[in-house]
């Protein structure tokens, strides 16, 4: 293990720790405890898809460490005009299909909702341009 590993396992742990403390002096003796438990009902999918994140990420970096030893770091798709056709209705309905969720669950999309919709959309989209530009 390299010494850039350890460091960044090491910052991951000091953070959790420093995180841990914070919410066991805030939430626990400052008497919030009330504002803890919808905290925690809140974050609670956020934590569920970082924790994916980061053992995803884990596997990713030992996964290219060893592509590296061996010297293969590139990686070669084999997309035909179908899978990019498939691509852009993703990026196009994912937006569409989070409204619909989004107006069946409030019966109303305001304004946040649709800033964020946006957003998601400029991002897959963009990330989407930015991968099929890599094409010959």
């Amino acid at each position: 293990m390299s010494w850039k590993d350890l460091l960044s396992d090491f910052l991951n742990f000091a953070f959790l720790i420093i995180l841990i403390f914070f919410c066991i002096v805030y939430f626990i003796t400052g008497d919030n405890f009330t504002v803890f438990s919808r905290f925690v009902e809140s974050i609670l999918p956020l934590i569920f898809f970082g924790i994916i994140f980061l053992v995803r990420l884990k596997i990713t970096r030992s996964e290219l460490k060893k592509r590296k030893s061996n010297g293969e770091t590139e990686v070669t798709l084999h997309l035909d005009a179908t899978d990019k056709l498939l691509s852009d209705i993703v990026v196009f309905f994912t937006p569409i299909l989070l409204g619909l969720i989004i107006y069946k669950a409030r019966g109303v999309v305001s304004i946040i909702d649709l800033t964020i919709l946006i957003a998601v959309f400029l991002i897959m989209f963009f990330w989407q341009r930015h991968l099929f530009s890599k094409e010959r």
